[in-house]
């Protein structure tokens, strides 16, 4: 991805470079191409900050890079991913959709938007943005699987399944993906087929009886609690 899916979600970011001083304070008038080279090293000072979890002061450093030039696509899409990561989906939005403007066919830009309008339960509007990245690249796991989360909120089982399928072909050890899988089965009333994506859950995590939690458990304990009320 291009920033750094939290959990939740994971971004797609553009590579970190080396870090660089800190201390960028308000960026000087001069010729483009010097402005240029100073929104280069404020991207790179913000991307540093980003990976600490500095998002704010990430935030401020992304927007002067913007201002000495709007014309960078990367700058308005790491800003979308860290205002994101802020609980701030509208503002990212805004962003995420400039960098498209700009640079229309980067297929992880897509995958961002799609994202952020998960967030907002767009899910309609997401499915369009991940089909849009995959008409760019096909072979995108990450954009198949998200596709596989959107149908899965709109309902649509049997295409959710499809993309997850999907997603597996390509990445077919991401317990991520076999979780979901699992949860599509579950909401289809399929629960031995569900069981059996949880059970792979379980293998790959190496999780023992012991140690199985959280929502998985939950959902384990549900699948037994009605296979011994049938």
């Amino acid at each position: 991805m291009s920033i750094l899916l939290p959990a939740a979600g994971q971004n797609r970011t553009l590579p970190s470079t080396s870090p660089v001083a800190r201390g960028a304070g308000s960026a000087p008038a001069g010729a483009p191409q010097d402005r240029q080279e100073r929104a280069k090293e404020l991207n790179r000072q913000a991307i540093a900050l980003q990976s600490e979890g500095k998002l704010t002061e990430a935030c401020a450093l992304y927007r002067q890079a913007i201002a000495l030039y709007p014309a960078g696509a990367g700058y308005h899409n790491n800003l979308a991913l860290a205002l994101k990561d802020l609980d701030q989906p509208k503002e990212a939005e805004v962003e995420e959709r400039l960098a498209l403007k700009l640079r229309p066919k980067r297929g992880d830009y897509h995958v961002n938007l799609g994202i952020i309008l998960q967030r907002q339960k767009r899910y309609a509007e997401a499915e369009t943005s991940f089909k849009e990245a995959l008409g760019i690249d096909a072979g995108d796991s990450d954009c198949n699987y998200r596709l596989g989360q959107t149908y899965y909120e709109l309902g649509n089982y049997e295409k959710a399944i499809e993309s997850t399928k999907l997603a597996l072909l390509l990445k077919p050890d991401s317990a991520e993906y076999i979780e979901l899988m699992g949860d599509i089965y579950l909401k289809s009333s399929k629960l031995d087929d569900a069981m059996i994506q949880y059970r792979r859950v379980i293998e790959i995590k190496g999780y023992t009886p012991a140690t199985i939690s959280g929502e998985l458990k939950s959902k384990i304990d549900y699948i037994k609690q009605a296979s011994r009320s049938n």
